[in-house]
């Protein structure tokens, strides 16, 4: 990646900051220094520790780090707004040894942003210290490069009196772990002639959007509705075709190919073009939420929602049964010190997958498909594709991390081997006094690998922790323990300690 564009954007953002060094309204340049040092028993840092943190954590255990970044704000005007950041981070046995974490340009007017470069993108809905996050657009992976633009936060449509409020957001990317996924491949063993792994692919193009809309917030019944979609596309793929020989394709990138995958578009013909992987343009994910809310005062409020998964077609139908998210959510905005700030209880199952079963006719060229009369669409196998390999970013699911990653896999396998799971999860959160506050969390899950590859026996796991924070002026500290019990990552136990200074330059 070349990040000069990016860096000359930031410049532009520290040349006025300097020239206008006396005036603190308009400028703002801030940094952090954190170090981080997880220490403990077993294969893997603890699960509650590593995951949904934008893979800044090692999975490694006994891993550590530290990390320093530099934001810049600058007000063109009233409306307008300049700004951008660096972020850095090296460690110690860790997944990644030293890299950057964040490099971005930003330039909003008053709710609307332009974005470019990678940067740590927040959670719209669910909340990133107690839920299990989102399906696709969630906070366990490193975050992407791409170009954006959005709304920061909800958006008060004009003439609805704040009835009708909307948060959006869209863009376009490109994966940056190509090299991982070739030596992952390339390290795997060989069985029968053929990797084990079948695909890989390098290059690979990303498109994301998600659009959401809020009925009477501040009422005390509201109502939030919407969906995500992503897409994996282009890049050039290696895969063993039906023969068993071993192809490469190079995908289109051109302007049509970046437009067929807004929508979940086809080639009617792909089987007499022998391109399977055009049945659908790239590999498309999402999820459609309906969430329901209730403020029982100004500062208490519950919330039930379901987050309705998806992998192509078949999910979006609801073919899928009850695959999904289905949570309580409960907030405090009470001032002062709240022994509980807020708590989440949520169940998630990805079983059903729209069946087992996945026979179309249209796989098939003339005159065979003609003769086949059955037609069963299933199989989703939520974050596998037999052409992009997964849904992942240097081995971690940037979704919901009780599908567990690929980069726990010990035998060399790349993709997702237990995507079949059913689990319960609780997150609770609060203050002990003004400078001291704690989160628990815990989660229990079940497994049944894939239905290509179904394990004999259920894989099962309960990972917990429990963390303090102490703040005090610009200096925070954490300490936190957690452990896994199961057959999943194994019996782990790691202790955390967590030190950050954020400072202001202007």
């Amino acid at each position: 990646m070349n990040y000069k564009p990016i860096l000359l954007l930031i410049g532009c953002c520290i040349y006025p900051a300097l020239g206008h060094a006396q005036d603190s309204l308009k400028t703002t340049i801030s940094y952090d220094i954190t170090s981080e040092a997880a220490v403990g028993t077993g294969d893997f840092t603890a699960y509650q520790l590593a995951t949904n943190r934008h893979h800044v954590l090692g999975t490694r255990s006994n891993t550590a780090y530290i990390r320093g970044a530099v934001q810049i704000s600058h007000d063109l005007s009233r409306d307008w707004k300049l700004s951008g950041g660096i972020d850095a981070i090296g460690s110690a046995h860790a997944d990644h040894q030293a890299y950057l974490q964040q490099c971005y340009a930003n330039l909003s007017y008053q709710k609307f942003f332009l974005e470019v470069g990678e940067r740590e993108q927040h959670q719209v809905l669910r909340d990133e210290d107690l839920s299990i996050g989102s399906f696709i657009k969630g906070t366990n992976a490193k975050p992407m490069v791409q170009v954006h633009i959005g709304t920061d936060g909800f958006w008060s449509v004009p003439f609805t009196k704040g009835i009708l409020e909307l948060n959006f957001d869209g863009g376009y990317g490109t994966y940056l772990d190509g090299n991982y996924r070739e030596r992952k491949f390339n390290e795997a063993p060989i069985v029968n002639g053929q990797n084990i792994n079948k695909c890989y692919a390098t290059d690979i193009l990303y498109h994301q959007k998600h659009f959401y809309f809020r009925l009477n917030f501040n009422e005390h019944l509201f109502f939030i509705g919407g969906m995500e979609h992503i897409v994996q596309f282009g890049g050039t793929t290696h895969a063993y075709n039906r023969n068993g020989e071993f192809v490469t394709k190079k995908s289109s990138t051109n302007l049509k190919s970046l437009l067929e995958v807004v929508l979940p578009f086809g080639d009617s013909n792909y089987a007499e073009h022998d391109a399977m992987e055009d049945w659908i343009f790239g590999n498309h994910l999402g999820e459609m939420t309906v969430q329901l809310g209730w403020n029982i005062n100004k500062n208490h409020t519950v919330q039930a929602y379901l987050d309705d998964i998806f992998e192509d077609g078949s999910g979006m139908r609801k073919s899928n049964g009850a695959d999904g998210t289905w949570g309580l959510q409960y907030n405090n905005k009470t001032p002062g010190t709240q022994y509980i700030r807020g708590a989440v209880l949520e169940y998630f199952q990805s079983t059903n997958q729209s069946g087992p079963l996945h026979w179309d006719p249209n796989d098939y060229a003339e005159p065979i498909r003609s003769q086949i009369t059955d037609y069963v669409v299933g199989s989703d196998n939520y974050y596998n594709h037999f052409t992009y390999n997964s849904y992942s970013v240097y081995g971690m699911t940037p979704g919901i991390a009780l599908i567990t990653s690929p980069i726990y896999n010990k035998d060399g396998y790349t993709a997702f081997k237990d995507n079949r799971v059913k689990a319960w999860h609780v997150g609770v959160n609060g203050e002990i006094s003004n400078h001291l506050s704690y989160l628990v969390k815990g989660s229990y899950r079940e497994g049944w690998g894939t239905y290509s590859r179904p394990l004999a026996n259920k894989h099962h796991s309960f990972d917990a922790m429990i963390q303090g924070k102490y703040h005090k002026g610009p200096w925070q500290f954490s300490a936190s323990y957690a452990f896994d019990k199961g057959n999943i990552y194994g019996d782990n136990s790691t202790f955390d300690i967590k030190i950050g200074y954020h400072g202001k330059i202007l």
